[in-house]
Parts: structure tokens; sequence; C-alpha cells
């Protein structure tokens, strides 16, 4: 049989880390990093200059940028070909 200290052993640790866990960690932990704020330029051929994307201080956002500067042209199907 489980003994009266015990019990309270358990429903202490159950509501220590029910409250622990739907605490806002954010509102009380002031060292968590701020997101940076940059955004994407548009897409453009100014924008698209090897000098311009160098500028784009977040590697992330320089990256995804530089790939969609690369894709940025339309699709152009080739000429059917019909095989015999």
């Amino acid at each position: 049989m489980i003994n009266n200290k015990f019990k309270y052993y358990i429903l202490a640790t159950l509501l220590v880390s029910l409250i622990n866990g739907c605490s806002n960690d954010e509102a009380t932990n002031t060292n968590i990093p701020k997101p940076n704020l940059t955004v994407m330029p548009e897409v453009n051929d100014e924008n698209c200059q090897d000098g311009n994307i160098v500028k784009i201080e977040d590697k992330k956002i320089r990256e995804d940028f530089a790939g969609l500067c690369i894709r940025r042209g339309s699709f152009k199907a080739s000429p059917k070909i019909e095989w015999r």
C-alpha cells in the first residue's frame, strides 16, 4: 500500500511539472535571441546582380534569394518530336 507521504510527493511532482509545462517561456526568459526580421527583396534584374545578393546579411535568406534568381526564367517547352 502506498503511504500518504509518497502520495503527496507524486502529487507535488505532477503539479510542478504541469505549472512548468504551461508557463510562457518567452515572457520569463530574456536570453532568447530575437528573430532576424530581414525580408527577402523582390526578384528582378537589378536585385539579382551579384553585388546586390552579397549585401543580404542573413545567410538563409541570401541562399533562398539566389536560388529564386537562378530559376526566375519562364518555362519554354521544347518542340514536340514524334518518334516512329
